[in-house]
């Protein structure tokens, strides 16, 4: 849900910053942080986290997504160790996610 205000706001800040131009107004940027991509851990079906599972599944096999938001221990890796690897690569993954929301803002904001 918070996900789905941001991705709002994004929009209003790029149609305000063209309107705002003329006045030479500048607009505070909007920021995504990990707990707005929380709420979109699968098996959410938010529309406003389209954007984040398209993310996940370009990143990450069927498998491998199984293992992080399913019943893991159906899963042989989890009892090796495959899962601490794959969590890390995950929360990497959301951190690099967020940073590249924060630079779209920033730069809808800059505009």
């Amino acid at each position: 849900m918070k996900l789905h205000a941001i991705t709002i706001a994004i929009a209003m800040a790029a149609f305000a910053g063209a309107a705002a131009a003329g006045n030479q107004q500048t607009m505070s940027p909007v920021y995504v942080s990990p707990a707005d991509v929380a709420a979109c851990t699968p098996p959410s079906d938010a529309p406003a986290c389209g954007n984040f599972h398209r993310w996940i599944r370009a990143n990450f096999s069927e498998r491998e997504i199984g293992m992080l938001f399913g019943a893991r221990t159906s899963y042989p890796e989890s009892l090796t160790g495959g899962i601490d690897r794959l969590q890390k690569r995950y929360q990497a993954l959301v951190q690099e996610y967020v940073a590249q929301q924060n630079a779209a803002s920033e730069q809808v904001a800059a505009k």
